[in-house]
């Protein structure tokens, strides 16, 4: 600390101020003893000087009031000096011994101070001391540090730096520590920093801290920042409080500002954008890794954008992003494997199969990683080595069942495979613990329709419908639009098509298909062919002629794989026949590979 203007300019004594919050760090270079330096006794000092009155006269005694300037005079000249834990008690006891001799007014003052200063010192190096011992030890350091703070600021109200680490010292992740004192010591040094903004918002940062009321915490948060717009630790704080509220939208402000502050901060990071992907505003995500990216370019900040442009359909942004990431840190296996990914949504199974090599190559423990192994049967389905992605899947299943994903995955490899009773195996043990999965109902309704058990099909789907609930075009996202005009376009083909006359409903089947179509803006081929089936059905040809026309166009236009299918459907209404199709598929018997007998990718 610096001494006041009313000390003697002769004497210059630092103190020591801890920065940190929670590690308490002294670059001082004093030689320290903490072993039984700190350890000794120092009750004697403290019961004289509690005998003393105001003027530091003993118990009623008429003294020379200077009678005690000689131990002052000594104490002066040894504080100079003193650093270890024995040299600083010296200087206490000498000054004790002084005050209670006796002093005129302005060198019991000074000695109050100096004496205030020295307790400062000594609790100031037995906190850098407990950094370097265990247990026990150090909650006696810390206790007796607290000790020396109280009476330092019994000597000295105006000591700062006591005051900060007295709260410093409690809210350490100790056992034991003060609350209640450290709103007490940072309520009083926020009254004493009316003309120190910085030092202001720090203390109120901490007394939030403390704060068991979160109006109050808020308030104390918001006034740090009015002292201190730079103060990142309360911004941070602030915005974890604002997300818990509701208030989403400020929170994400604090939170961008410390990130363009601390662009390196990937925890924080990592939170604002999970909280804008949750929040479905992925280009703001984007937009704020690239804001972080302008300032401090990162393998971590492009891997996670490049995330977010996979999510988007974006792979070209994917790659680029991916390939820089790559180019910061050539050797790192997840970025690899993530490159990967990317490469067979291109179709590159090539360069996948490369990545999928280098990574594993260079972490060959990564190969149980559930990401790994998923990435390994996607690549075994793009090289028709189906047997190999059915047996990956498998082992992700089983290994994870509650994983609704993994099953899901296993019973479409199955379907793709002619293997319908297989999957609906699968999705029927996902149905037992997730009754209401639109997804598996509508995969198991699929596979049921191609096994030609229709009635069970039509069940699934309604219950799909069901679990879907009213899913309208201007509330939706695309997902649910394009989740729900799926279901409703599966169910309406089978009540427009089924060979069965007691399954077929006409009216419920065009009141699906029209929903279908409208969610899928009239422009999905084989939505427009269920239309125009469910019209046929209803009995109006010249509006399933009209709309099997367009499912055709926009068939030939897409070059749709079942192009054939919907020029033979328009055939069938031109001649005013309604379209009947029963599906069922030849079970495959070949056995699966084992997973001993896996080709290496």
């Amino acid at each position: 600390m610096i001494f006041s203007s009313d000390l003697k300019p002769r004497f210059y004594l630092v103190g020591l101020f801890i920065a940190a919050c929670s590690i308490i760090d002294l670059n001082s270079g004093m030689n320290l003893n903490t072993g039984s330096a700190f350890a000794q006794d120092t009750s004697s000092a403290g019961s004289e000087s509690t005998d003393l009155d105001e003027t530091g006269n003993s118990g009623g005694e008429t003294q020379d009031a200077n009678l005690g300037q000689a131990d002052l005079d000594e104490a002066i000249v040894q504080r100079i000096d003193a650093q270890s834990g024995e040299q600083l008690d010296a200087v206490s006891a000498m000054l004790e011994s002084a005050i209670k001799k006796g002093l005129d007014e302005e060198n019991l003052s000074f000695a109050k101070k100096m004496l205030a200063s020295v307790q400062l010192q000594r609790s100031q190096a037995m906190a850098a001391a407990m950094l370097r011992v265990p247990g026990r030890r150090q909650l006696q350091l810390r206790d007796e540090a607290l000790a020396g703070l109280e009476q330092a600021i019994e000597y000295d109200p105006s000591l700062i730096e006591a005051y900060f680490l007295i709260a410093r010292l409690n809210m350490l992740p100790l056992p034991g520590g003060d609350p209640d004192s450290v709103l007490k010591v940072t309520t009083k040094v926020i009254e004493l920093l009316d003309d120190d903004p910085m030092q202001k918002s720090e203390a109120l940062w901490m007394r939030a801290r403390a704060q068991t009321d979160e109006d109050k915490k808020l308030a104390d948060l918001n006034a740090a920042l009015e002292a201190d717009s730079n103060n990142l630790r309360a911004m941070q704080e602030r915005a974890g409080i604002r997300l818990a509220q509701g208030d989403v939208e400020n929170a994400l402000q604090d939170l961008e500002q410390v990130l363009l502050e601390d662009p390196t901060n990937q925890q924080i990071a990592g939170a604002a954008v999970e909280e804008l992907v949750n929040m479905n505003r992925l280009d703001e995500a984007i937009e704020l890794i690239t804001k972080l990216l302008s300032k401090s370019p990162s393998e971590g900040m492009y891997r996670m954008r490049a995330i977010l442009h996979r999510s988007k359909s974006n792979t070209d942004e994917a790659l680029s992003d991916l390939n820089k990431a790559i180019a910061m840190a050539p050797k790192d296996p997840m970025t690899l494997l993530q490159r990967a990914e990317v490469a067979l949504d291109r179709e590159d199974v090539k360069s996948a199969k490369e990545d999928f090599r280098v990574a594993t190559q260079v972490a060959p423990q990564i190969l149980n990683l559930e990401q790994v192994i998923g990435l390994r049967s996607r690549i075994a389905l793009l090289e028709n080595r189906i047997a190999d992605a059915i047996n990956d899947a498998q082992l992700l299943a089983d290994r994870n069942p509650e994983n609704s994903f993994h099953r899901l995955r296993l019973a479409s490899l199955y379907t793709m495979d002619d293997r319908p009773r297989k999957a609906i195996e699968v999705l029927t043990g996902l149905l037992q613990s997730q009754p209401e999965n639109v997804a598996a109902l509508r995969s198991r309704g699929d596979a049921l329709l191609s096994v030609g058990d229709h009635q069970k099909a039509i069940d699934d789907y309604e219950s799909a419908v069901a679990a879907v609930g009213k899913v309208e075009i201007s509330d939706s996202d695309e997902f649910q639009r394009q989740e729900a005009a799926g279901i409703y376009n599966n169910l309406s083909w089978v009540l427009a098509t089924s060979p069965n006359d007691e399954i077929r409903n006409g009216t419920r089947s065009l009141e699906l298909a029209e929903k279908a179509a409208a969610l899928s803006d009239y422009k999905a081929p084989h939505i427009l062919s269920t239309l125009a089936a469910a019209y046929a059905e209803a009995g109006n040809f010249e509006k399933a002629v009209e709309w099997s026309q367009k499912a055709v166009e926009l068939g030939d236009q897409e070059d749709h794989e079942q192009l054939e299918q919907l020029e033979l459907e328009l055939e069938s209404y031109k001649k005013g026949e309604a379209w009947r199709e029963k599906q069922e598929t030849k079970e495959n018997q070949v056995p699966i590979l084992s997973p001993e007998d896996l080709i290496d990718t």
